[in-house]
């Protein structure tokens, strides 16, 4: 796992790395999501046109898998994904 360290400003600051920066895809003007669990925090890209659904055909088969996905049980929650992500990096 990349690891980068970065100094908090005065004004509460802090600039993403470039490796960071590369990882996620993001640049100049770009937005990135904190999204926090109590203990960590990750940072997530925010898609360029996250209005951007593709067309009306495309959107309906999405909602269709993911009712089926749900049906069938596929869906994950959160906290499970986490749960797993602190076994297997042991945080």
């Amino acid at each position: 796992m990349p690891a980068a360290v970065s100094t908090i400003t005065q004004s509460g600051q802090v600039s993403i790395p470039k490796v960071i920066r590369d990882i996620l895809g993001v640049g100049p003007r770009d937005q990135v999501e904190f999204l926090s669990d109590g203990e960590r925090v990750q940072i997530v890209a925010v898609p360029k046109d996250p209005l951007t659904l593709g067309t009306r055909e495309e959107f309906w088969e999405s909602v269709a898998r993911a009712d089926e996905d749900y049906a069938e049980g596929r869906v994950t929650k959160v906290h499970a994904v986490t749960d797993s992500m602190r076994d297997r990096y042991g945080l």
